[in-house]
């Protein structure tokens, strides 16, 4: 595995990855690379072209109103009635507003580029949210997340005070139902010094683990940074839920946990009690039942749809590929969630909620490629001999319609 993506937020990936930091942590990484994931050049060109309501929140201590930055009842094409208005923004910022871009890496390339490579380097689905916070003024009051996010300052400076977590390691539902403290915790946390204080500037990196409450407010400078999280997030809790939803196959063994319980039950704690006991001791029993290799195989199924898709080239493979047997390419690694040989020893290529087979010399070769996670040039010429012209041609215009492959120097 090479870390391209993951060098550029941590020093050591490889420590990262197999051990996430349980604290957090600040990392002084070199500005440059990561100046280019977001600035507030980009921002303005998003918002010109379009960026859809559902994706942008401002924040003023509460969610300003949608009303406040849409066109809405403006005079305006219908279709474009729930899109943010470039001018309200300016006036929320002037007001001392945050603006937050939910599903960055959906429609902003060099993060959904970033995003894209660091979840195959890390084997989760990376997301991204971008915020821009001017001087002086407050984002987010403290409130913890589901998952851990990795903080990436790209423009100006910022101030984070991070706390310990009230909820050791929050589950999903937890964090829905609250993720702020309320009145007496606040107060009473804020007796005491944050167990970090930081002020992040470009190329510094804070990760905040899981459960841990954080707060940041701009200097004396706007502030524009890209936090960088995991979803979905897999625990043990979420496994066990998942083996559990597989009692609902229709098997002999398992119909006992389609019988209703008995009417009223609430108003007989004794006669609901022996209920919990029986199922507890029915589940004893069924789960060992469980398929676990075919669970297992579901549920990877599943993640894989929540990776990043590849960016493929759709129109113009569709009605205007010049590819020809000497178009240099070079496989994108990251574009694939798996690879794996099936036993007639055909090569699954996973692309999003998709798999791709391919046999023969062909999976060999992208199969090496692929474990090489090398940025080597290729054509299809170079598996013609092996597996003749018109299949090697067909193979490599393929996986560039799907975003697989990319045309050597971006051409």
């Amino acid at each position: 595995m090479r870390f391209r993506a993951l060098s550029q937020l941590v020093p050591s990936p490889e420590e990262f990855v197999a051990n996430p930091p349980r604290r957090p942590q600040v990392w002084s990484m070199p500005p440059e690379p990561l100046r280019g994931l977001l600035d507030q050049a980009g921002i303005d060109r998003m918002l010109n072209t379009g960026v859809p309501a559902d994706a942008f929140r401002a924040i003023r201590g509460v969610d300003v109103p949608p009303a406040e930055y849409t066109w809405g009842e403006r005079p305006i094409e219908r279709p474009f009635a729930d899109t943010v208005r470039p001018a309200a923004v300016g006036a929320l910022l002037r007001e001392g507003s945050t603006i937050v871009l939910d599903v960055l890496h959906r429609f902003w390339t060099p993060v959904g580029d970033f995003c894209r490579r660091l979840g195959h380097e890390v084997g989760l689905p990376a997301s991204a949210t971008g915020f821009l916070t001017p001087a002086d003024q407050p984002g987010f009051p403290y409130h913890h997340d589901e998952g851990g996010n990795l903080l990436v300052q790209t423009v100006g400076s910022k101030t984070w005070r991070v706390r310990e977590p009230l909820i050791p390691d929050p589950l999903p539902h937890e964090t829905r139902h609250r993720n702020v403290p309320n009145e007496a915790e606040l107060a009473r946390i804020e007796q005491e010094p944050p167990t970090l204080e930081t002020t992040l500037h470009p190329g510094d990196v804070l990760w905040i683990p899981r459960g841990w409450l954080h707060s940041g407010i701009a200097t004396d400078e706007p502030s524009v940074h890209v936090a960088i999280g995991f979803v979905p997030m897999l625990t043990r809790y979420w496994l066990a839920g998942k083996l559990a939803e597989r009692l609902d196959e229709r098997r002999p063994e398992f119909a006992a946990f389609r019988r209703e319980l008995p009417w009223g039950v609430m108003r007989r704690p004794e006669q609901l009690a022996d209920c919990v006991a029986e199922i507890v001791k029915e589940l004893h029993e069924a789960l060992p039942l469980v398929d676990a290799d075919a669970l297992a195989a579901g549920l990877a199924r599943d993640i894989r749809k929540n990776f990043l898709e590849p960016a493929g080239a759709p129109t113009v493979s569709a009605t205007a590929d010049l590819t020809g047997p000497a178009t240099r390419v070079v496989l994108v690694t990251e574009a694939l969630s798996g690879v794996e040989r099936a036993d007639d020893g055909r090569l699954r290529l996973h692309v999003g909620s998709t798999t791709l087979t391919l046999q023969g010399a062909v999976a060999d070769y992208v199969e090496d490629l692929w474990f090489q996670d090398a940025q080597e040039e290729w054509c299809a010429g170079d598996i013609a001999p092996a597996a003749g012209e018109a299949s090697a041609l067909n193979v490599v215009r393929t996986l560039l319609r799907i975003g697989v492959v990319r045309r050597a120097g971006g051409a």
